[in-house]
């Protein structure tokens, strides 16, 4: 179709609008920037001890969609802090529009390491746009964060600027007061033709304020707020083995995923999750553990920003190929992703991995642990065969802080190996293992 046009009131459903509808059009008349006239700016503050800096409050306008920060916000750097070379640091406003995110952010970008260390290049994409604040210099040894550390990049207009408006004397803010309001009635809107044009199979309710809608196209939308109920052997989940559900889409406001909600879903492919998750129950998206060696369910998850808590075997024999743990996870359970012999790649930020975590992970191959890890619980990493080494994005000295459980590595308390696990590279060396004395090594490069 070669001409478009909007926007009319409908008659009789014959006109729809979606948040992108809107959003295209104001990012046409309103560039990419943070508002002059509302709060701080973003103003970055030293707390004048630790290494802590507060961001102040702002709004941004990216593509069409807006961020606030309405009150001061603490970053602390200390887990980014290299104990033998400066890097920067960028603090950006991240938009990414990709389905499985749909979310604007606060967020950091580490650089390496180095003598002469470099801006971090700042992660761009056909879905992600950013925003750069600021670069803070971190300094191995320093005890705080000064503003002789930083550079402020909020006026330069080639990674940030100030929001311009091509109407004349229009006021920013006077239209970006309205968009909240006009999004929100659009996505009421929408929501009301989604339940009446699609093909409604099944509706229901699944918590004490949320309700699911099921199309004939194997969505499964789930709305409203707050927690999902609870599902168990005695009072199976509405979902219970539904092979005709393909794609799980959950809505803002909904805090958790509950106990054995989509256990045997096997087309369940796919589900995005709203940042307002704190919670994925035990079993939540496990797929038959009594099969070991049989992976289905979930092939993709992005596990959002926010996220507290995983429960045991949230994605047990699930067919998943890569992973991300995001820092913010701060408790796991047994087994989470035991079995999950398509999983071959997995960046870890959380505070702990839990027990059992990727036992029979025979596909992994890759495996990447932030310095935000705390703990490697018991049998974390059994029977990883193909798992030969770790990348740690901390030194030899932080990889030892670290507590290890019992046969954390699958070798070290047991008769046979049961991991192919050899070596973790560190930033100033690696960690070999003696598999005659069972005994990790110290090697420094």
């Amino acid at each position: 179709m070669a001409f478009h046009s909007g926007f009319f009131d409908s008659k009789g459903l014959d006109r729809t609008y979606t948040a992108e509808d809107f959003t295209t059009y104001l990012s046409s008349i309103i560039c990419n920037g943070i508002l002059d006239t509302y709060g701080d700016n973003f103003n970055l503050t030293s707390t004048g001890e630790g290494r802590q800096v507060v961001i102040g409050t702002g709004k941004a306008w990216i593509n069409g969609h807006y961020f606030v920060n309405d009150e001061p916000y603490l970053m602390d750097f200390v887990g980014w802090q290299d104990p033998t070379f400066p890097r920067y640091i960028a603090i950006v406003i991240a938009c990414d529009t990709s389905d499985g995110v749909r979310n604007v952010w606060l967020d950091v970008v580490l650089g390496q390491p180095a003598e002469n260390p470099q801006l971090p290049e700042i992660p761009t994409s056909e879905t992600r746009t950013n925003l750069l604040l600021y670069a803070v210099r971190m300094n191995p040894g320093a005890s705080c964060i000064t503003e002789a550390d930083w550079w402020d990049y909020r006026a330069d207009e080639n990674v940030c600027g100030y929001c311009k408006c091509i109407l004349g004397k229009c006021r920013v803010t006077e239209l970006l007061n309205k968009t909240e309001e006009l999004i929100e009635k659009v996505n009421s809107f929408q929501a009301r033709v989604d339940e009446l044009t699609n093909d409604i199979i099944e509706s229901g309710q699944c918590g004490d304020s949320i309700n699911y809608i099921i199309y004939s196209d194997g969505t499964i939308l789930l709305r409203g707020t707050g927690e999902m109920y609870d599902y168990g052997n005695e009072n199976p989940s509405p979902f219970y083995d539904n092979e005709n559900l393909k794609t799980l889409m959950v809505s803002d406001n909904i805090t958790s995923i509950g106990n054995r909600a989509f256990y045997n879903c096997e087309n369940l492919t796919s589900a995005s999750l709203p940042t307002t998750l704190k919670t994925l129950g035990s079993g939540c998206f496990l797929y038959k553990y009594e099969n070991l060696g049989e992976v289905n369910g979930l092939t993709s998850i992005a596990i959002p920003n926010g996220l507290t808590e995983i429960g045991d075997g949230a994605f047990w024999g699930s067919a998943v190929t890569s992973l991300t743990v995001p820092p913010s996870v701060e408790t796991v359970g047994q087994s989470v992703c035991q079995g999950c012999t398509n999983l071959e790649t997995v960046r870890y930020e959380g505070a702990v991995i839990g027990e059992f975590m990727f036992i029979h992970c025979t596909g992994l191959k890759n495996f990447t642990i932030a310095t935000t890890v705390k703990e490697l619980s018991m049998h974390c990493f059994r029977d990883c065969k193909a798992l030969e080494s770790i990348t740690y994005e901390g030194s030899l000295e932080e990889w030892e802080k670290i507590t290890k459980r019992q046969n954390w590595d699958g070798r070290t308390y047991m008769n046979v190996d049961s991991s192919g696990l050899e070596r973790i590279q560190c930033t100033d060396g690696y960690m070999q293992f003696d598999s005659e004395n069972k005994v990790w090594n110290e090697v420094r490069e």
